[in-house]
């Protein structure tokens, strides 16, 4: 399933996020993303002690917690 990007700058804006501006954009917490890069549980670039976040990585982290949208049981 292939998840809305709207939320997700354009190829180009800008090379790699920190932590905080990328949680703006995937809507979860910095301290949610911090410690899943850190378990090597979502994709993420390390420089030196710090996390980046690409544009590709945070489409990849929005398609890997995706839900499909639940269909509403109609009375009859």
């Amino acid at each position: 399933m292939q998840v809305p990007t709207t939320d997700i700058p354009p190829d180009g804006d800008q090379l790699l996020y920190t932590p905080q501006e990328a949680a703006k954009i995937v809507r979860m917490s910095k301290h949610w993303l911090v410690t899943q890069a850190n378990k090597e549980e979502i994709p993420h670039h390390r420089l030196g002690r710090y996390y980046r976040f690409s544009r590709e990585d945070l489409i990849a982290i929005k398609d890997m917690y995706a839900k499909p949208a639940r269909r509403s049981r109609q009375s009859t």
